[in-house]
Order: C-alpha cells, then sequence, then structure tokens
C-alpha cells in the first residue's frame, strides 16, 4: 500500500509544479502564444533604437530629377544667389547679357569682350547672396557709346534687375551714384565682405585720357537687394513633413505625397522578421506614383516612408505597416 500512496504523492507533486511554472511562466515571463504576438522586438526590450541603412548616393544620383526642380531658386535661409545671365535697368534703357569675368594680370577687374554686354566678377559673390556682387561694363569705344552709356542717368530708388538663364530675376534698388578718380576707387567697400545683398555696377566716367587711353573717373552705382526679397531669405527652411496614409498590401507599398514645393521625393524603409534593422529598399522622385512594389512583402515586414526636400533634408519617419497579403 505504501508504494501507491508514494505514486499518488509524486504524481501530486508533478502536476503542482507544473501549475506553478505555468503560473509564473504566464504572468512574468510571458512565453505563452499570446504574448509572443505581442511582445516587442529585442531591440525595443533592451530600449535601443532600430538601426537605418540607407542609400551613400548624392541627391542628384538618388532622385535623377532634381535638375528639374533645383531650375527654380527659391527665396529663403537656403538660398545662395544665382548666377547672373541678363542685366536689365529699365530708367537707363540697359538691356545686357552678362558674361562672367575675373582679375587680370595687373590686378583689376577683366571687362566684358562685347562692348554691348555686362560682366560679372566671378570671383566674388553671386548676386543675391550676402557680400558685394559686381558688375562692370564699358561706357563707350571709338564707335560710340557701349553698354553703360547710361548709367548716370539713375537716381536713388531706382530699380536693377538681374536674372538666370531661367528668368528666375532679383530686382535691386539704387542708394547712390558715386564718381572717384579712377586710382582711388575704395575697392574695400566696392569689392569687400558685407553682412548686407549689394550688387555695385562700375564703368568708366569723366574725361577720356588719350595718352592712357582711359576715362579719368570711375562710377560707381551702389545697389541694394530689394527690401520684400530680403524678408523672403530670411524665412526658416522646415524640415519636411512626414508622408501620410501610409499601406502595405497586396504586394505593393503606398503613401500620400507632402503637399511642399521643396519635395524632391520619397525614401521607403524596410525591416524583415523583427530584425531591428531598417534598411532603405527604394528612392522614389516626387514626380512619380506614390507607391512601389515589393515581391518580398511578409506578414512580418514593416514599412515606413520618409519625404526628402531639394536641401537634403529629410523628414521624420512615418507611421510602421507591416505587411499583408489582402488587397
Amino acid at each position: 500500500m505504501k508504494w501507491f500512496v508514494r505514486i499518488a504523492y509524486a504524481v501530486f507533486l508533478s502536476v503542482f509544479l507544473f501549475s506553478a511554472y505555468s503560473f509564473v511562466s504566464d504572468k512574468y515571463l510571458q512565453t505563452s502564444g499570446a504574448a509572443e504576438e505581442n511582445t516587442p522586438p529585442v531591440y525595443k526590450e533592451k530600449n535601443l533604437k532600430p538601426r537605418i541603412e540607407k542609400t551613400r548616393l548624392s541627391l542628384e544620383e538618388e532622385f535623377p530629377r532634381i535638375k528639374k526642380i533645383k531650375e527654380t531658386p527659391l527665396l529663403n535661409e537656403k538660398f545662395e544667389g544665382i548666377y547672373p545671365a541678363k542685366l536689365s535697368i529699365p530708367k537707363a534703357g540697359i538691356e545686357a547679357d552678362i558674361e562672367e569675368t575675373g582679375t587680370l594680370a595687373n590686378g583689376q577687374m577683366g571687362v566684358p569682350a562685347d562692348l554691348q554686354n555686362a560682366a560679372w566678377y566671378e570671383p566674388g559673390t553671386k548676386p543675391g547672396n550676402k557680400g558685394n556682387a559686381v558688375i562692370d561694363g564699358h561706357v563707350d569705344s571709338k564707335t560710340g557709346p557701349a553698354v553703360f552709356y547710361s548709367l548716370k542717368k539713375l537716381k536713388k530708388g531706382d530699380e536693377v534687375n538681374v536674372s538666370d538663364q531661367n528668368g528666375f530675376t532679383l530686382t535691386y534698388i539704387v542708394k547712390e551714384l558715386v564718381s572717384y578718380p579712377k586710382d582711388q576707387a575704395p575697392l574695400k567697400e566696392i569689392f569687400g565682405e558685407t553682412e548686407k545683398r549689394n550688387l555695385n555696377l562700375i564703368t568708366c566716367t569723366g574725361l577720356f585720357n588719350k595718352e592712357q587711353h582711359t576715362h579719368e573717373e570711375r562710377l560707381v552705382v551702389y545697389t541694394e537687394l530689394a527690401q520684400d526679397q530680403q524678408s523672403e531669405i530670411a524665412q526658416k527652411v522646415l524640415k519636411p513633413e512626414s508622408p501620410s496614409n501610409v499601406k502595405a498590401a497586396g504586394g505593393f507599398v503606398s503613401w500620400y505625397a507632402v503637399r511642399n514645393q521643396n519635395i524632391i521625393g520619397y525614401r521607403v524603409y524596410k525591416m524583415e522578421k523583427n530584425s531591428g534593422i531598417y534598411h532603405q529598399m527604394a528612392s522614389v522622385s516626387a514626380y512619380e506614383r506614390k507607391n512601389i512594389a515589393d515581391t518580398k512583402m511578409q506578414a512580418d515586414s514593416s514599412y515606413y516612408i520618409t519625404a526628402v526636400d531639394r536641401y537634403g533634408q529629410e523628414s521624420a519617419p512615418s507611421e510602421t505597416v507591416k505587411g499583408s497579403g489582402e488587397e
């Protein structure tokens, strides 16, 4: 009879220990099926962020159509000026193409090759940028008036317009006209650094010295970028908003476009099997459809989308969605 009692006691003890283990496991170790389903990935339990692997391509390589967007500058804190192509001064009747020039062997600024063209001092700053951008032009020649012959007609408050090759125009306002003896022009004031956004126009003036084959004076027209455009440039460029309405179903990931003229494209990130690593699986231009096929989509695949602007700023991740076989 003792052997029967011993067996019964052993069975009872086994059942008790198993029940206790199950209770502790369910409550604290979360090993049940339901617990496994809701348990976050290991990297979250360790309070670590998922690793992100993204492209090392330049923006131009990643989004080939970025050039089309960049052709139209925007006036904000990221603006760095334009490459001038056209000069228009209505009050002086001046319409001219702009050449690029540098410094001559004698240290002086070069002049345009064509008498009817103006020339921008390329080693200096670009029009629209902080500093003194400088454009010069001939006043006359043996055959008659040249491009800046009427420059002396300008008065304070008149407009000077400079455009790039795509027609984007900056407007400057005349501040003053000053004539200097040809060897006494204040180079620092004309070419030097400044926090203002200036454009200085230079030409010859005064009597013509036949022996030296030049005029006795230099006329400088000092102008400053129009206040409304300066106000626009002062605008901050915020990071883009995140894409919305992200879905992953039927082998496709889709999302809504971000309504922002700066956006050049979107990046699609994917993580498989709670690996803790999101890799960039695609780059989509702002001009393309807002979806991408993924033939390897699984129920445990996670996706999110970011928006990228023309300055390379990337938005925060969109909501994260799981893959689904449903349409």
